[in-house]
């Protein structure tokens, strides 16, 4: 336990993310000769649509496309649901990131809007050449109980930042009561990598920010 969680702190400490402006225009990273001209994103239309381009419009992607099964969570009314299927509203800005080994990108999506009950998820969009088309994967944030497929997750409330080190996925979110933490996915064969453990940066009221069997 103590070597996984030395690992993680080690993938985090050389995490540098620039806490820029609010910002819609998102500039990728230089990335390796496997991506020589990688393309820009801009957050468009109230925060709905995500914009890709390379001097010209490549792909427009809706929030709403973005679907993903939510365990173990809350309504609007505060009722607890076993299990819901969500759709994106927005995406938060400074959430979009480009992996710079693979050209896959990396988006925060809110999934539920209320004032106590806000959900979002994490996906991997996995293009085609050119952005012709993409896949979707779901980043799947672990809990009391098994995940066995792939389009489930459980709920975070809000997600600030996304960021890649040498392929590894790092996610910081926060919780009503402002406390922070920072989940980490160690690349694999999967475009969602592998969840690693999660970090807690920040400590306010709220001591489940972590997934429980952390």
């Amino acid at each position: 336990m103590i070597m996984k969680f030395l690992n993680i702190v080690t993938i985090i400490a050389t995490l540098f993310i620039a806490n820029s402006a609010d910002a819609q225009l998102i500039a990728s990273n230089p990335v390796n000769k496997k991506i020589p001209n990688p393309p820009r994103f801009q957050v468009i239309k109230n925060r709905k649509v995500l914009r890709i381009y390379d001097g010209k419009i490549i792909k427009n992607i809706r929030a709403s496309s973005l679907r993903v099964r939510v365990l173990d969570s809350q309504n609007c009314n505060g009722k607890a649901v076993e299990r819901q299927t969500l759709s994106g509203k927005k995406f938060f800005p400074k959430a979009i990131k480009l992996d710079k080994q693979t050209g896959n990108l990396a988006v925060g999506v809110l999934l539920q809007d209320c004032a106590k009950q806000n959900i979002s998820a994490v996906f991997i969009l996995q293009p085609k050449p050119s952005w012709s088309n993409y896949i979707v994967h779901r980043v799947a944030v672990p809990g009391k109980r098994q995940i066995n497929d792939r389009f489930s997750t459980y709920p975070l409330r809000k997600i600030k930042v996304i960021g890649f080190i040498d392929g590894n996925l790092l996610i910081k979110h926060t919780s009503l009561k402002n406390s922070e933490a920072l989940l980490v996915y160690k690349k694999s064969e999967k475009p969602t990598g592998k969840y690693a453990g999660c970090v807690v940066t920040q400590l306010e009221k709220s001591k489940s920010i972590c997934p429980s069997f952390d």
